[in-house]
């Protein structure tokens, strides 16, 4: 697992100078008298004074440092072309200052406004150029030069979506202005490192326009009343605010990832598709929930929905940046050569799951539905390595949770059937952080040593997500309880030993504070199990408990105290597992449309294709920058309740998209299931389909995911 770098000291202080003097010289009445030109051109020298752009020279500040002033210049709409004036210093510095010295310094202190070009001109004209109306100084690519042309601004541009300063600049010769600063082949690689370099600040200030979007939507959600009550209590707009958010939270990692990271060139595309596109959705959302308001132009809003839009376009049609991320996924196997060859402990399981985890153990599990194996599960536990993350006097390895995870992609790679464990583990947390002396004891030995799993006795018919509601009853005998009632899909009880079970032992106060938590042996007499097949084809169980006798002492937390220690038992289960189920996925995909071809032609040069396996590659790297803000939390020994949440709804959400995407792409021949001949990928597209479906649901729902990260993560009133 790659980790997305954090702000530094120095970058806090970049984004709250700099924030703070956006918020007071930036203003929506600042942004609104530069309209229709789109330039402020007192607050272009309040900046020049400030040292920008001069801060894009000489070192002084990373790529990674930029994106921080750059998401604070979208929060603020500044208008003035300050991304590209950015990305044109530092193409002219790259270039050699010295050939265009006098043009260098009033660039960089500001005297001349300048300004780049993301499309290469047409017959010596550079079209709609950003910044264009305001600029002196263009640089550009003309052909097969890379040029800088300093020229009179002209000044005015025309009417546009997001009254920014648009304007066609001449790359020609205009009086002698140009200078040419690389040419050939050299003269493309600098224009395409200063267009990543665009996309990424570019998807920085998108980043900072939603922030400031979708603010404004939850503020005014909170106060706007309708029926008597705030309208951020409604579901409906809940749960829209929640899947913004999520995109959102995606969007600002992977841009912050781009900037400080590897794979530079790959990731600028993606960065930069993903930020627009989300940038526009949360703007869409705020401006919709504002209802009739938010089409007046005295509101704020249509402000944001009108430059989300207009910025995306700055580069021309969304959609053939998906056609540059397959070409520079292609020219590395499809991302296939990206993946890291492990090492250490990593490595050491590669090699013992090519043994022990053949394509054949994992047929045989999905054939019984049965996603557990003992055999694989004591090899597992005789190495130490199910309990790699724990401490090494409690039978663990004490892997870092960045190790840890290393390992777990391991395991997700072989398609290893590791239910049984995932279960165990998310009881064994809980036993430990809520559990008594004895059964830390008795019961923690037994899981984290491959001797027994267990499961979880929470839903019921009628309590699913609502796990609150439960009715399963639980009534005082002496030093024992006498348990009745049913729970469903208590996966792997057939397999288990003990079963985590909620119970209500107080009907007479609010559902919450009416629950106590067992750990029951599944031995106890009273106990019965019922096989259900699901569409996924895992097996999973109704059981059902007949006046079960279980002791006080399998009593987990407080009577009457289960919601304390049920909060803590799922900030362990809401875990991204689905990650590791769209990269296997996506590699066998890849892998059959390498060879696969139709019409004649191979696939993979199918243009709707590679627009298919371009989303998903997507979708995988906010996936991955979404699990590291996890892992990254545990690190510093803390529960990502609300992060949890956002990685299971977009990584599942994300599983969903990709198995749909595929089987469409896959044809007639996509229906043909694992066993079919021809069918493809062997048959595993087909059946994650169906896999994907269950996985939105499992571990909560992705319903009650939008409703966490509403309430919990935006401050929204409680849903109705």
């Amino acid at each position: 697992m790659t980790v997305t770098p954090a702000l530094d000291a120095d970058q806090d202080a970049l984004r709250d100078a700099f924030g703070s003097f956006f918020a007071k010289e930036s203003a929506p009445e600042r942004v609104r008298a530069a309209e229709p030109l789109g330039f402020d051109a007192r607050l272009w020298s309040r900046l020049a004074a400030l040292g920008v752009p001069d801060l894009a020279t000489g070192g002084q500040t990373s790529l990674a440092d930029l994106t921080v002033l750059a998401e604070e210049f979208g929060r603020h709409l500044v208008p003035v072309p300050l991304v590209e004036s950015l990305v044109a210093v530092r193409a002219l510095e790259r270039a050699g200052g010295g050939t265009v010295p006098d043009v260098f310094a009033d660039v960089a202190d500001g005297r001349a406004v300048a300004t780049f070009s993301p499309r290469p001109a047409v017959a010596g004209t550079a079209e709609l150029v950003p910044g264009g109306a305001a600029a002196d100084v263009v640089v550009g690519i003309d052909g097969d030069e890379l040029v800088a042309v300093r020229a009179d601004a002209p000044g005015v541009s025309p009417p546009n979506l997001g009254a920014t300063a648009l304007a066609d600049r001449d790359l020609g010769d205009p009086a002698g202005s140009r200078t040419t600063l690389a040419a050939g082949a050299d003269a493309r690689r600098a224009f395409d490192t200063a267009l990543d370099e665009w996309r990424v600040l570019t998807a920085a200030a998108l980043v900072g326009l939603s922030q400031r979007a979708l603010d404004i939507g939850v503020d005014y959600v909170k106060a706007r009343q309708q029926y008597g009550v705030p309208i951020g209590s409604f579901q409906g707009i809940q749960h829209k605010l929640a899947d913004v958010a999520t995109a959102l939270a995606g969007a600002r990692l992977l841009a912050r990832h781009a900037a400080g990271g590897d794979r530079f060139e790959l990731l600028a595309p993606m960065t930069f598709w993903f930020a627009g596109r989300t940038a526009e959705a949360v703007a869409a959302a705020s401006l919709h929930f504002h209802g009739g308001y938010g089409f007046m132009l005295e509101y704020d809003i249509q402000l944001f929905l009108r430059r989300a839009k207009a910025w995306m376009l700055a580069l021309g049609d969304p959609a053939a940046e998906l056609a540059v991320v397959a070409t520079r996924l292609a020219a590395r196997r499809w991302g296939l050569d990206d993946e890291a060859e492990p090492t250490g402990l990593a490595a050491e399981l590669r090699a013992f799951l090519a043994e022990h985890c053949p394509p054949e153990l994992v047929d045989h599990a999905w054939e019984t539905g049965t996603l557990h194996d003992w055999g694989l599960h004591r090899a597992l536990a005789e190495r130490r390595w199910l309990a790699v993350s724990w401490p090494r006097e409690q039978g663990g390895l004490g892997l870092d949770p960045f190790e840890t995870a290393a390992f777990n992609e391991e395991l997700a790679r072989a398609g290893a059937p590791m239910d049984g464990w995932g279960g165990a583990e998310l009881v064994a947390h809980t036993i430990d952080i809520c559990g008594t002396d004895q059964q830390q004891r008795e019961i923690l030995p037994r899981l984290l040593g491959g001797e027994a799993i267990a499961c979880l006795g929470y839903s019921e018919p009628d309590s699913g997500s609502d796990i609150a509601s439960v009715s399963t009853r639980a009534v005082r005998d002496g030093d024992h309880w006498i348990v009745n009632g049913q729970k469903m899909f208590t996966t792997l009880a057939h397999e288990s030993e003990y079963v985590l079970l909620l119970t209500r032992t107080n009907p007479d106060v609010p559902k919450h504070r009416g629950l106590t938590l067992f750990i029951v042996p599944m031995d106890t007499p009273g106990i019965e199990i019922t096989p259900i097949e699901t569409l996924g084809g895992e097996r999973t169980n109704v059981t059902f408990y007949s006046d079960v006798r279980v002791p006080d002492s399998c009593r987990i937390g407080e009577v009457d105290g289960g919601w304390r220690v049920l909060t803590v038992a799922l900030a362990f289960e809401r875990s991204p597992v689905a990650q590791g189920q769209t990269r296997r996925l996506y590699r066998q995909v890849v892998e059959w449309a390498s060879t696969a071809e139709r019409d004649g032609r191979p696939l993979l040069d199918d243009p709707a294709v590679r627009s298919r396996l371009a989303t998903i590659a997507v979708d995988l790297e906010v996936g991955e920058r979404l699990a590291q803000e996890m892992t990254t939390i545990v690190a510093r020994g803390g529960l990502p309740i609300v992060e949890g949440s956002i990685a299971k709804l977009f990584v599942t959400e994300a599983l969903a998209r990709a198995a749909s995407n595929v089987l469409d792409m896959a044809g007639a021949a996509g229906v043909l299931q694992h066993g079919a001949a021809g069918a493809p990928a062997g048959g595993w597209i087909e059946h994650t389909y169906r896999h994907a479906q269950v996985m939105t649901i499992h571990s909560g729902s992705s319903e009650i995911q939008r409703n966490i990260i509403a309430e919990r993560g935006l401050g929204l009133p409680k849903g109705r």
